[in-house]
């Protein structure tokens, strides 16, 4: 009989016992706060992001140790599959998810300014889907397009002389013909023009037409 009272007594104090630690452990949740080995830039154009990635890792690392000790539910390696569980598990997912996203356009942008992108490179490249040598290139078409159409009426007979015919010049040499680079309009660039349209399946009467501008844009 005593040692039967014994033994009910070791199992109850191995109950009281086994209380106690779970309200320890779960009052006591393991120190955790997200981090992350991604170099961010913290002088990111919009410096909404930047407050809300700070608030969006200070919201995960909240709900992480709210689950843990209000539920008792470790949302990062949950034991149970219950209703409760799995959707803790869900808006967890959901938190970092969004932790992540501002993230990984953080950790672009610092990426390009390692690259010696300034912010404005950034806000075209974001808003065109361009880097800085494609909207550079752009840029100079659009230029010369202006050039053309302000001076092609003056650039198709011999003896021209102008800043177009200039520019023309400078595609052509670096195409590889041997012409001067002057600015006029002479029989050896009448003659390396022609020989690029005939190149480029183009009537080849070495004119700067607006078929030829266009081939010697791209």
């Amino acid at each position: 009989m005593k040692q039967l009272i014994i033994f009910i007594l070791i199992i109850i104090l191995g109950f009281i016992v086994y209380d106690f630690y779970k309200d320890w452990d779960r009052f006591h949740a393991p120190e955790y706060h997200y981090s992350t080995e991604a170099i961010i830039d913290q002088e990111y154009h919009n410096q909404d992001v930047v407050m809300m990635y700070h608030d969006a890792i200070t919201d995960l690392n909240s709900f992480i140790k709210l689950q843990w000790t209000a539920n008792d539910i470790d949302v990062r390696l949950p034991e149970d599959d219950d209703l409760e569980t799995t959707l803790a598990v869900e808006e967890y997912a959901q938190k970092l998810s969004r932790v992540t996203y501002l993230e990984q356009k953080l950790a672009q942008s610092a990426s390009y300014k390692s690259n010696g992108w300034n912010n404005q490179q950034i806000i075209d490249f974001e808003n065109n889907h361009s880097n800085p040598e494609e909207i550079k290139a752009f840029d100079q078409k659009s230029l010369m397009k202006e050039l053309y159409n302000n001076h092609w009426e003056n650039s198709q007979r011999i003896g021209a002389k102008n800043v177009l015919i200039f520019e023309i010049q400078k595609i052509l040499i670096a195409r590889g013909y041997d012409i001067s680079l002057d600015g006029v309009f002479a029989k050896a660039t009448m003659e390396a023009l022609a020989n690029f349209e005939s190149k480029n399946n183009l009537f080849p009467d070495g004119k700067i037409d607006v078929l030829t501008f266009e081939a010697l844009l791209m």
